[in-house]
This record gives structure tokens, C-alpha cells and sequence, in this order.
């Protein structure tokens, strides 16, 4: 997961289907290109755009209740944090808002996939000096719709990425994490 808060909270909001201003922005900016300010401000631009991209398929083209105030400052957070630029009178995603858009899409695209009826459990023992590491790996989890079945043993319905499977070979944490496939699970047995 990305390590800025803004993008954090983009990465939730889009994967979550819960858009705020600034998500809503982003998924505009991802699916179309480059926008001008009056593209988010009037309804009749937003209106008859073409329907959204499969991976934002939930973000509304309707724009929620947003005062135009809140759409500045989205851009203005946007840019600051290095994922929006503004070029003449349009912004358009930086390389960076590209690489966060491509992150968002591919966790999208698994979430959406349908389910082969097999469930992924992913066991981890992460020594404390790796906390940082472990809390990654649960955000991770989470944003993928795991569930924790109990401390450090999350279930879930869709394969890890493999970019995911990257970052956790580049962060050293590969031998702390075992990854089963299982068909069936059986919940509380007495």
C-alpha cells in the first residue's frame, strides 16, 4: 500500500466503494485523461461523460455533495502530495498518480474477479521489529477483503497480486509468511 496518507485514504475510498471529493477527483482524473476545474464544478461537463472505466465502476458520475470548495482543496491536496499537476487550464495525473492509479486497478480487477471457491489463508509471524511490516501487511489484507479468523491468520477469496508478492519479498518478510489454498473451512467445530 502506498505510504501517504492521501493515498492511503484514495486506495480505501475507491476499493471500499465509499468516494470522497478527493477519490472522486482521482478516479476522474484515471478514467479520462486530463480535466479542467470547470469539468468538477459543473454538472452539465460530468454529466454526459462517458460511463466509468470497469476498475472505478462504482465511483458515481453524478458528483455527491460536494461544495466547490472542497473540490479546490482536493486538487490543491492532489497536487501537493505530487499525484495531480496542472498543465495551461487542465490537471492530468503525474507518473506518480499513474503508478497509484495502476495499484488501485489491479486490486480492483482481482476483487472483482469471480470467486474460484477456493480460500486463501495467509498465517504470518512478523518479529516485533518488523511491527511497521506487519501493519502493512494487514492493510494490505484488508483492502484485498480478508478477514481476520484469528491474531495474525486472515481468510479471504481472492489470490494475493503480484506486486504484492513483491513488495513482501523486498521487504524481507517472505520467510515470516505462509500461504495456504484451501477448499473448504470449517467454522467452529465442537
Amino acid at each position: 500500500m502506498p505510504t501517504q496518507k492521501i493515498a492511503k485514504i484514495i486506495v480505501k475510498n475507491i476499493l471500499r466503494k465509499t468516494p470522497s471529493a478527493t477519490s472522486w477527483i482521482f478516479s476522474f482524473l484515471l478514467d479520462m485523461g486530463a480535466l479542467t476545474i470547470d469539468a468538477f464544478l459543473s454538472p452539465s461537463y460530468y454529466a454526459d461523460l462517458p460511463s466509468a472505466s470497469s476498475a472505478f465502476s462504482n465511483i458515481p458520475r453524478k458528483r455527491p455533495e460536494i461544495k466547490p470548495v472542497t473540490i479546490r482543496q482536493s486538487i490543491l491536496r492532489l497536487r501537493k502530495q505530487g499525484f495531480v499537476e496542472k498543465r495551461g487550464d487542465q490537471y492530468k495525473l503525474t507518473e506518480k498518480g499513474k503508478q497509484l492509479g495502476k495499484y488501485i486497478l489491479e486490486r480492483k480487477t482481482l476483487i472483482n474477479k469471480k470467486w474460484d471457491a477456493k480460500y486463501r489463508i495467509v498465517i504470518f509471524d512478523i518479529p516485533e521489529e518488523k511491527k511497521e511490516q506487519r501493519s502493512w501487511l494487514r492493510q494490505e489484507l484488508y483492502l484485498l477483503e480478508y478477514r481476520l479468523l484469528q491474531e495474525s491468520v486472515f481468510i479471504g477469496k481472492h489470490p494475493l497480486p503480484k506486486s504484492l508478492i513483491k513488495s513482501i519479498k523486498q521487504r524481507r518478510i517472505g520467510n515470516c509468511i505462509n500461504y495456504i489454498l484451501a477448499e473448504k473451512v470449517y467454522k467452529n467445530i465442537i
